[in-house]
């Protein structure tokens, strides 16, 4: 019997729903692949005309345990706010050349993250400012330019300090070094017990211990320990470098690793798995052949000072050591500072305690951000500087 009209529709409607059922699961994998592309790059693109996501500054090195990652573009809004970019060597500061300019008195200055100063804009560093306060006092008679070159970055040690002194700042010939010295930087400069015991619950860094016949000695322990880890990884660097979702991520998690003990302790709890143990009971690397006991902090450290200083003579740069000022009044921090003064002059090199100044100030508070220095306080330091040095 011949189908109706009616009947040839509904068989046709039929075949195109089958065709339509039969699609392949790689068709339907693709078109997921694309939505999801598009997905991240319009994510990508609002967080970028947002600012969002450009947190990332530091990347792992395999002998400094971190390092700037060069010609990033970096907005910091963690405290205060910043919105610069690094420089093709990875300073937190405008292109210098290798060679000093004629003429001038070129400034190297060494810190931790109160140097780096990414709080503030570049141009309200205490670097950028004493610099210009400096060449404005001499430029109407006709003195010597000069150059400020920040070489600060966040959580080095005075241990990273001189050997960043000795790898990178001594080829741009520094006439002066200004180090900040900071309460940290004692206990971030030799291993603790627990980092003796626990290597892989140590920070990535180069570590110093005196040897038994009291020479400074250099552990790398910890860096070989995590070498894996400190490598370079393509795909994760591009995603630092470049991409405004992981720095978005890579920031909650340190905003949340700071201030929410649940969080690091959920964290920890769900990493652990992926964690490889690695408890060790005799300290040894290349460079600490034998087991060494536990150090006195404050040793190590002076012994570091003592080698920078060493350092920069060899270099014709004349070091000045500043002291982070002492506002809470910490005694241990007190009995550093003392030690230190005492070692400037039995050994020859500046000593410059910022304490006095900011506790005298009228408004010492507004110096400060939270823990970092203030625009303000930039400016302050950088008069006390210029005052000093000229």
């Amino acid at each position: 019997m011949p189908m109706t009209t009616t009947a040839i529709k509904t068989k046709n409607d039929l075949s195109k729903r089958t065709t339509f059922k039969r699609k392949h699961w790689w068709q339907s994998a693709i078109e997921l692949l694309l939505l999801c592309v598009l997905f991240i790059v319009l994510v990508e693109t609002f967080f970028n005309l947002c600012g969002i996501g450009q947190e990332e500054f530091l990347e792992p090195d395999l002998k400094m345990g971190c390092r700037h990652i060069a010609n990033k573009l970096v907005v910091w809004r963690l405290e205060g706010y910043s919105k610069d970019y690094l420089n093709s060597q990875g300073l937190r500061d405008t292109e210098h050349s290798l060679e000093k300019p004629k003429n001038t008195t070129r400034i190297a200055l060494l810190g931790d993250s109160a140097t780096e100063a990414l709080q503030v804009p570049l141009a309200e560093t205490y670097g950028k400012r004493l610099e210009r306060l400096l060449s404005n006092s001499n430029a109407a008679y006709g003195k010597k330019n000069f150059e400020v070159i920040n070489f600060g970055c966040s959580s080095y040690s005075t241990g990273q300090e001189l050997l960043q002194f000795r790898n990178q700042v001594a080829a741009y010939k520094p006439d002066i070094t200004m180090l900040l010295y900071v309460r940290g930087d004692t206990i971030e400069n030799a291993r603790n017990l627990q980092s003796l015991q626990d290597i892989s619950k140590t920070e990535p860094r180069p570590y110093f211990y005196l040897d038994n016949k009291g020479q400074l000695q250099q552990d790398n322990a910890v860096l070989e320990n995590q070498k894996s880890i400190l490598s370079p990884n393509p795909v994760v660097d591009f995603l630092r470098r470049n991409s405004h979702i992981y720095g978005v991520l890579s920031h909650t998690n340190l905003t949340l690793s700071i201030n929410e003990s649940l969080y690091r302790k959920l964290r920890s709890w769900l990493t652990a798995p992926f964690k490889t143990k690695n408890k060790v009971l005799k300290n040894t690397s290349s460079n600490s052949p034998q087991a060494y006991p536990i150090q006195d902090n404050w040793q190590v450290s002076s012994a570091i000072i003592k080698e920078l200083h060493k350092e920069c003579k060899k270099n014709n740069s004349r070091l000045w050591v500043l002291v982070f000022p002492n506002n809470v009044y910490d005694p241990i921090y007190m009995n550093q500072m003392i030690k230190l003064q005492a070692q400037s002059k039995e050994q020859g090199f500046g000593f410059f305690d910022l304490t006095p100044g900011f506790v005298m100030h009228k408004d010492m508070n507004s110096l400060f951000l939270k823990y970092h220095f203030s625009s303000k306080g930039h400016e302050f330091i950088a008069k006390q500087l210029a005052n000093l040095l000229q």
